[in-house]
């Protein structure tokens, strides 16, 4: 099948379908959402003019954050996991990417504001930064934890 998302897709079917069916089930969420508050706007509530940016904002981050945190938590990532040896090593490995990409977030950060000139500016370039650096690693950890429960019991059903 022809689509522009064959190019934004992973190229392992599995992992492409999981990605539609929770691409899928964010678009039915967002649509019953949707009817629910649209029900409740006009026989009930009277919101009123409400800012289309920041509701097709809300829709775009629904959309990214639902699949995200449902591939994340499905497990499916790292297909390559089966034993402690490998767990170890990939734990290693996200959390030393988690410091470079916090790192390059911190330069980032640094060049766009400018030389801090009092802490107060420093803790908002460097605070953001170790969160980014937390969450990043938290949710390739979930992830690969995941993996691995999920990659060891494929395993163990086999043998």
């Amino acid at each position: 099948m022809r689509s522009f998302l064959n190019y934004l897709l992973p190229d392992d079917e599995y992992k492409r379908t999981r990605i539609l069916y929770f691409l899928g089930e964010s678009a039915v969420i967002l649509a019953v959402g949707a009817l629910i508050f649209l029900g409740l706007n006009i026989y009930w509530l009277d919101v009123g003019d409400i800012d289309l940016t920041f509701t097709l904002t809300m829709v775009f981050l629904f959309i990214l954050c639902y699949t995200y945190l449902r591939y994340i938590f499905s497990g499916i990532e790292f297909t390559n996991v089966y034993n402690q040896k490998q767990y170890k090593k990939e734990r290693k490995v996200r959390l030393i990417a988690a410091l470079f990409s916090g790192v390059a977030f911190f330069l980032v950060t640094f060049l766009i504001n400018g030389k801090p000139s009092n802490m107060e500016d420093w803790l908002d370039i460097i605070g953001p930064s170790v969160f980014f650096i937390i969450f990043f690693f938290l949710f390739d950890y979930i992830s690969l934890k995941r993996s691995y429960r999920k990659n060891k019991e494929l395993t163990d059903d086999e043998a």
